[in-house]
């Protein structure tokens, strides 16, 4: 139930809601469970693949709030409360299949993913890299991307010597004309580039979800630290990024947090908008 009072909050995980040690400190939970017992409304929307972000909901014991989880940069909607996809935005299979050889002739790693698994070329650096985070589950298909089968909501490309080649990437599938208006590549962090539909996105998925719940935009707030979060900060009616994020969050923000992720910088944010 919502009523005209009622308010939606996005979080990121990694670098905002999430302190270094992947928890939830004590003093922002309890701001939480207090924005809760307000009776608004909380999301999860992160990177994350939706089986990972399922999972940090339970171990956060963020269940009590039934929060909606956001995955894959906004491409799935999900209410865990239900089990209810809202929405779901998928890369085509040939793109897919067109995309990997490309990456990998430019001695680029990139994995995607089906409902339970990381689907990945190899057993190495990169995927080790990805799992010490994102603790999910993963399978080799040495013929990647022969073996998916799954429309995927996204690629990940990592590169662990920095964003150089990610970037020079993402230049080249976005001019690309065979994806055209239809693929977005974007960095995540220095070492991480997201690939996925381009009607997907944080900030679509705080207008799809907003209008879900008969909330009206202008009584969303989000809050990020990194540049996949940028479309989210500028979409919802309060933008709040992190001091610990990358510059380009902290500009498109409306506010920006007085601590970082480790030091409850989101708890004055929620008791102050109560």
């Amino acid at each position: 139930m919502t009523s005209a009072d009622t308010k939606l909050f996005f979080f990121d995980l990694d670098g905002t809601l999430l302190n270094t040690q992947k928890n939830i400190t004590e003093q922002t939970y309890a701001a939480l469970t207090a924005w809760h017992n307000a009776g608004h409304r909380v999301a999860v929307s992160s990177g994350r693949p939706l089986f990972s972000i399922l999972d940090t909901i339970r171990q956060q014991h963020l269940d009590v709030f039934s929060p909606y989880a956001i995955a894959f940069n906004g491409a799935h909607i999900y209410e865990p409360a239900t089990g209810k996809d809202i929405r779901k935005k998928t890369l085509d299979l040939p793109d897919v299949y067109t995309l990997a050889p490309m990456i990998r002739s430019m001695g680029l790693y990139c994995h995607t993913y089906d409902n339970t698994h990381i689907l990945t070329p190899e057993d190495g650096t990169e995927i080790h890299h990805y799992t010490r985070v994102v603790k999910v589950p993963w399978r080799v298909l040495p013929a990647f991307p022969e073996g998916v089968t799954q429309r995927p909501c996204k690629m990940l490309c990592i590169d662990l010597s920095g964003p150089s080649r990610l970037d020079a990437l993402a230049e080249q599938i976005i001019s690309d004309p065979r994806f055209a208006g239809r693929i977005t590549a974007m960095r995540s962090n220095d070492n991480y580039l997201e690939i996925f539909p381009s009607d997907a996105g944080k900030g679509a998925a705080v207008a799809a979800l907003a209008e879900y719940l008969d909330i009206p935009v202008t009584n969303t707030f989000a809050a990020g630290d990194a540049q996949n979060d940028v479309s989210m900060i500028e979409a919802a009616g309060c933008g709040v990024a992190m001091c610990n994020g990358h510059p380009d969050a902290i500009t498109a923000a409306d506010v920006v947090t007085k601590t970082d992720n480790d030091h409850d910088g989101l708890a004055p944010i929620l008791l102050s908008n109560i």
